[in-house]
Protein backbone atom coordinates (compact mmCIF):
# COMPACT_ATOMS: atom_id res chain seq x y z
CA UNK A 1 0.00 0.00 0.00
CA UNK A 2 1.01 3.50 -0.64
CA UNK A 3 1.57 6.39 1.31
CA UNK A 4 -1.16 8.04 -0.40
CA UNK A 5 -3.31 5.35 0.26
CA UNK A 6 -2.40 5.36 4.09
CA UNK A 7 -2.61 9.15 4.39
CA UNK A 8 -6.50 8.99 2.62
CA UNK A 9 -7.05 5.46 4.79
CA UNK A 10 -6.28 7.46 7.83
CA UNK A 11 -8.52 10.87 6.74
CA UNK A 12 -11.28 8.82 5.95
CA UNK A 13 -11.24 7.33 9.68
CA UNK A 14 -10.49 10.52 11.10
CA UNK A 15 -13.40 12.20 9.53
CA UNK A 16 -16.31 8.92 10.65
CA UNK A 17 -14.44 9.83 14.11
CA UNK A 18 -15.42 13.09 13.93
CA UNK A 19 -18.95 12.29 12.60
CA UNK A 20 -19.77 9.74 15.29
CA UNK A 21 -18.68 11.97 18.03
CA UNK A 22 -21.16 14.52 16.65
CA UNK A 23 -23.78 12.25 16.49
CA UNK A 24 -23.30 11.30 19.69
CA UNK A 25 -23.10 15.16 21.25
CA UNK A 26 -26.38 16.94 22.82
CA UNK A 27 -28.00 19.22 20.15
CA UNK A 28 -29.58 22.15 21.32
CA UNK A 29 -32.94 21.14 21.59
CA UNK A 30 -32.10 17.76 23.30
CA UNK A 31 -30.39 20.04 25.83
CA UNK A 32 -33.87 22.16 26.43
CA UNK A 33 -35.31 18.78 26.63
CA UNK A 34 -33.54 17.77 29.30
CA UNK A 35 -33.99 20.64 30.87
CA UNK A 36 -37.56 20.55 30.91
CA UNK A 37 -37.72 17.06 31.63
CA UNK A 38 -35.63 17.85 35.05
CA UNK A 39 -37.54 21.38 36.15
CA UNK A 40 -40.90 18.62 35.45
CA UNK A 41 -39.59 16.44 38.06
CA UNK A 42 -38.38 18.88 40.15
CA UNK A 43 -41.62 20.53 40.13
CA UNK A 44 -44.00 17.21 41.04
CA UNK A 45 -42.04 16.10 43.98
CA UNK A 46 -42.17 19.81 45.28
CA UNK A 47 -46.17 19.54 44.45
CA UNK A 48 -46.02 15.46 46.33
CA UNK A 49 -44.26 17.20 48.68
CA UNK A 50 -46.86 20.22 49.60
CA UNK A 51 -49.47 18.02 48.97
CA UNK A 52 -48.04 15.21 51.68
CA UNK A 53 -47.89 18.75 53.93
CA UNK A 54 -51.77 19.77 53.33
CA UNK A 55 -52.69 16.40 54.04
CA UNK A 56 -50.74 16.21 57.38
CA UNK A 57 -51.94 19.81 58.62
CA UNK A 58 -55.79 18.75 57.27
CA UNK A 59 -55.42 15.48 59.43
CA UNK A 60 -53.83 17.35 62.40
CA UNK A 61 -56.32 20.11 62.90
CA UNK A 62 -59.31 17.16 62.34
CA UNK A 63 -57.73 15.50 64.85
CA UNK A 64 -57.56 18.25 66.77
CA UNK A 65 -61.28 19.39 66.31
CA UNK A 66 -62.65 15.90 66.95
CA UNK A 67 -60.60 14.82 69.88
CA UNK A 68 -59.79 17.84 71.75
CA UNK A 69 -61.73 21.12 70.79
CA UNK A 70 -65.50 19.81 70.58
CA UNK A 71 -65.06 17.59 73.63
CA UNK A 72 -64.25 21.03 75.36
CA UNK A 73 -66.71 22.95 73.58
CA UNK A 74 -69.29 20.56 75.39
CA UNK A 75 -67.97 20.36 78.42
CA UNK A 76 -67.38 24.21 78.70
CA UNK A 77 -71.73 24.05 77.20
CA UNK A 78 -72.28 22.14 79.86
CA UNK A 79 -70.03 24.00 83.23
CA UNK A 80 -71.54 27.24 82.80
CA UNK A 81 -75.35 26.22 82.79
CA UNK A 82 -75.89 26.83 86.34
CA UNK A 83 -74.13 30.14 86.04
CA UNK A 84 -75.95 31.49 83.78
CA UNK A 85 -79.38 30.73 85.42
CA UNK A 86 -77.58 33.31 87.94
CA UNK A 87 -76.29 35.70 85.55
CA UNK A 88 -79.74 36.07 84.21
CA UNK A 89 -81.04 36.71 87.70
CA UNK A 90 -78.19 39.35 88.53
CA UNK A 91 -76.86 37.41 91.26
CA UNK A 92 -73.59 38.80 90.04
CA UNK A 93 -71.18 38.18 92.86
CA UNK A 94 -72.39 34.28 93.00
CA UNK A 95 -71.52 34.38 89.41
CA UNK A 96 -68.18 35.68 90.02
CA UNK A 97 -67.60 32.73 92.44
CA UNK A 98 -66.97 30.23 89.42
CA UNK A 99 -66.97 32.26 86.20
CA UNK A 100 -63.55 34.01 86.11
CA UNK A 101 -62.39 29.99 86.92
CA UNK A 102 -64.59 28.91 83.96
CA UNK A 103 -63.41 31.60 81.76
CA UNK A 104 -59.12 30.41 82.36
CA UNK A 105 -60.19 26.66 82.17
CA UNK A 106 -62.52 27.23 78.89
CA UNK A 107 -59.97 29.94 76.83
CA UNK A 108 -60.92 29.66 73.29
CA UNK A 109 -64.18 27.84 73.59
CA UNK A 110 -67.74 29.40 72.79
CA UNK A 111 -68.48 28.48 76.25
CA UNK A 112 -65.16 30.17 77.65
CA UNK A 113 -66.13 33.07 76.24
CA UNK A 114 -68.99 33.45 77.37
CA UNK A 115 -67.94 33.19 80.66
CA UNK A 116 -65.53 35.59 80.56
CA UNK A 117 -68.12 38.46 79.19
CA UNK A 118 -70.29 37.30 82.62
CA UNK A 119 -67.75 37.79 84.69
CA UNK A 120 -66.15 40.96 82.80
CA UNK A 121 -69.73 42.45 83.35
CA UNK A 122 -70.39 41.14 86.97
CA UNK A 123 -67.23 42.64 87.82
CA UNK A 124 -68.36 46.29 86.64
CA UNK A 125 -72.04 45.77 87.96
CA UNK A 126 -70.30 45.09 91.44
CA UNK A 127 -67.44 48.02 90.89
CA UNK A 128 -64.45 46.12 90.02
CA UNK A 129 -63.32 48.15 87.24
CA UNK A 130 -59.91 46.69 87.29
CA UNK A 131 -60.68 43.23 86.56
CA UNK A 132 -63.86 44.07 84.12
CA UNK A 133 -61.77 45.93 81.70
CA UNK A 134 -59.07 42.38 82.42
CA UNK A 135 -62.01 40.03 81.10
CA UNK A 136 -63.94 41.98 78.95
CA UNK A 137 -61.04 42.56 76.76
CA UNK A 138 -60.46 38.78 76.30
CA UNK A 139 -63.81 37.97 74.96
CA UNK A 140 -64.00 37.60 70.60
CA UNK A 141 -67.17 36.77 70.24
CA UNK A 142 -68.07 35.36 66.24
CA UNK A 143 -71.28 37.21 66.86
CA UNK A 144 -71.22 40.80 65.50
CA UNK A 145 -74.08 41.69 67.70
CA UNK A 146 -72.39 40.29 70.91
CA UNK A 147 -69.20 41.57 69.63
CA UNK A 148 -70.44 45.55 69.59
CA UNK A 149 -72.07 44.62 73.26
CA UNK A 150 -68.51 44.14 74.30
CA UNK A 151 -66.94 46.93 72.88
CA UNK A 152 -69.43 49.23 74.64
CA UNK A 153 -69.52 47.74 77.97
CA UNK A 154 -66.00 47.82 77.78
CA UNK A 155 -66.44 51.36 77.63
CA UNK A 156 -68.11 51.87 80.38
CA UNK A 157 -65.93 49.92 82.29
CA UNK A 158 -62.59 52.72 81.32
CA UNK A 159 -65.57 55.39 82.14
CA UNK A 160 -66.08 53.89 85.52
CA UNK A 161 -62.50 53.83 86.50
CA UNK A 162 -61.93 57.41 84.96
CA UNK A 163 -60.27 56.63 81.63
CA UNK A 164 -62.92 59.01 79.56
CA UNK A 165 -60.74 59.02 76.28
CA UNK A 166 -60.75 55.20 76.07
CA UNK A 167 -64.45 55.29 77.26
CA UNK A 168 -65.41 57.37 74.72
CA UNK A 169 -62.83 55.43 72.11
CA UNK A 170 -65.01 52.21 72.36
CA UNK A 171 -68.55 54.21 72.55
CA UNK A 172 -67.69 55.35 69.25
CA UNK A 173 -66.66 52.03 67.63
CA UNK A 174 -69.53 50.72 69.05
CA UNK A 175 -72.07 53.10 67.54
CA UNK A 176 -70.16 52.91 64.02
CA UNK A 177 -70.08 48.91 63.78
CA UNK A 178 -73.54 48.84 65.02
CA UNK A 179 -76.14 47.28 62.68
CA UNK A 180 -79.06 48.31 64.08
CA UNK A 181 -80.67 51.72 65.13
CA UNK A 182 -81.07 50.51 68.59
CA UNK A 183 -77.61 49.94 69.24
CA UNK A 184 -76.10 52.98 67.28
CA UNK A 185 -78.46 55.33 69.13
CA UNK A 186 -77.83 54.26 72.61
CA UNK A 187 -73.59 54.19 72.02
CA UNK A 188 -73.74 57.22 70.28
CA UNK A 189 -75.65 59.33 73.10
CA UNK A 190 -73.43 57.37 75.59
CA UNK A 191 -70.19 59.17 73.80
CA UNK A 192 -71.93 62.64 73.44
CA UNK A 193 -72.86 62.27 77.20
CA UNK A 194 -69.26 61.81 77.35
CA UNK A 195 -68.44 64.91 75.18
CA UNK A 196 -70.67 67.19 77.62
CA UNK A 197 -68.73 66.19 80.57
CA UNK A 198 -65.74 67.00 78.86
CA UNK A 199 -67.60 70.72 77.92
CA UNK A 200 -67.13 69.58 74.44
CA UNK A 201 -70.59 70.69 72.96
CA UNK A 202 -69.88 71.23 69.50
CA UNK A 203 -68.83 67.82 69.21
CA UNK A 204 -71.78 66.09 71.35
CA UNK A 205 -74.07 68.15 69.09
CA UNK A 206 -72.49 66.50 65.61
CA UNK A 207 -73.41 63.12 67.57
CA UNK A 208 -77.18 64.42 68.56
CA UNK A 209 -77.56 65.54 64.91
CA UNK A 210 -75.91 62.21 63.75
CA UNK A 211 -79.03 60.22 65.62
CA UNK A 212 -81.10 62.77 63.99
CA UNK A 213 -80.34 62.03 60.93
CA UNK A 214 -79.44 58.94 60.51
CA UNK A 215 -81.65 56.90 63.07
CA UNK A 216 -84.62 59.00 63.67
CA UNK A 217 -86.76 56.34 63.64
CA UNK A 218 -85.37 54.11 66.76
CA UNK A 219 -87.45 54.92 69.95
CA UNK A 220 -84.30 56.04 71.42
CA UNK A 221 -83.83 59.14 68.53
CA UNK A 222 -87.38 60.62 70.40
CA UNK A 223 -85.62 63.52 72.84
CA UNK A 224 -82.94 63.75 70.45
CA UNK A 225 -84.06 67.30 69.46
CA UNK A 226 -83.81 68.56 73.18
CA UNK A 227 -80.50 67.43 73.63
CA UNK A 228 -79.41 69.29 69.69
CA UNK A 229 -80.99 72.36 71.49
CA UNK A 230 -78.69 72.29 74.87
CA UNK A 231 -75.81 71.86 72.79
CA UNK A 232 -76.55 74.68 70.21
CA UNK A 233 -77.21 76.92 73.39
CA UNK A 234 -73.81 75.63 74.77
CA UNK A 235 -72.26 76.79 72.06
CA UNK A 236 -74.00 80.07 71.47
CA UNK A 237 -76.01 78.38 67.99
CA UNK A 238 -79.38 79.88 68.08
Amino acid sequence: MSNNDLNDNTEEQLEYTEQEETSRAPSGMSLFADKVKRWLNSQNKALTYGLGAIILLVTGYLCYLYFYQNPREKEATSAIYKMEALYDVDSFKLVLKDAPKLADKYSGTKGGELAAYMAGTAYLYTGDFKNAIKYLEEVDFKDHVMKIQVIGVLGDAYIESKDLEAGLKHYLKAAKGAKTDFAAVWWYKKAARVYEKKNEWKKALELYEIIKKDHREDDGAIEVDKFIERCRAKIGEY
